[in-house]
C-alpha cells in the first residue's frame, strides 16, 4: 500500500504543487472559455474572474489556494524577466519612441491604482453592511437611558 511521506517539507510541497495545478486548471478554462467564445479578453482574466467568482460563491475555498498563489506572488519578479530582455532587444524603439511608452505605462499604473483602492473600498463597505445585517439588534446605552 503506498504511504504519504510525513515530512512537513515534502508535504508543503506537495500541496503547494496541487494548489499550482488547481491554479493552472482554471487558467486553462479561461482559456478554453476565451478561444470557444472568441473573446477579445485574455485568458489570466477570465481565469480570475472565474476563480473570483468560484471564492465568493463558496465553491472553493482560499485554504485550496492560498500556499499556491503565495508562491506565484513572491516570485512575481521572475515573470518580468522577458520584458527586460524585450527592452534591450528592441532598444531603439525605446529610444525614439519611450516617451509614449513611459506615460502608458504611468497613466496605466494610475488607473489601476485608483480602480483598486475604489474596489477595496467598496469591498470593505460592503463587508460592514453584511456584518451589521447578520448582528442580533441590540440595544445601546442611550437607549436604555431614554426609555426606548
Amino acid at each position: 500500500m503506498f504511504r504519504l511521506p510525513q515530512s512537513p517539507h515534502i508535504m508543503y510541497l506537495l500541496k503547494t504543487t496541487a494548489q499550482l495545478g488547481l491554479l493552472i486548471l482554471i487558467w486553462s478554462l479561461g482559456s478554453f472559455i476565451q478561444q470557444m467564445l472568441k473573446l477579445p479578453i485574455s485568458a489570466g482574466v477570465i481565469g480570475l474572474l472565474l476563480l473570483t467568482a468560484a471564492l465568493i460563491s463558496g465553491i472553493f475555498k482560499l485554504e485550496w489556494i492560498k500556499q499556491g498563489s503565495d508562491l506565484l506572488l513572491a516570485e512575481l519578479v521572475l515573470f518580468f524577466v522577458p520584458i527586460v530582455v524585450g527592452l534591450i532587444k528592441y532598444k531603439e524603439l525605446l529610444l525614439t519612441q519611450g516617451w509614449q511608452l513611459a506615460l502608458a505605462v504611468v497613466a496605466g499604473t494610475i488607473c489601476v491604482m485608483i480602480c483598486t483602492a475604489y474596489c477595496v473600498y467598496w469591498g470593505f463597505k460592503l463587508e460592514a453592511k453584511l456584518k451589521n445585517r447578520t448582528k442580533p439588534e441590540s440595544t445601546s446605552t442611550h437607549e436604555i437611558i431614554q426609555g426606548k
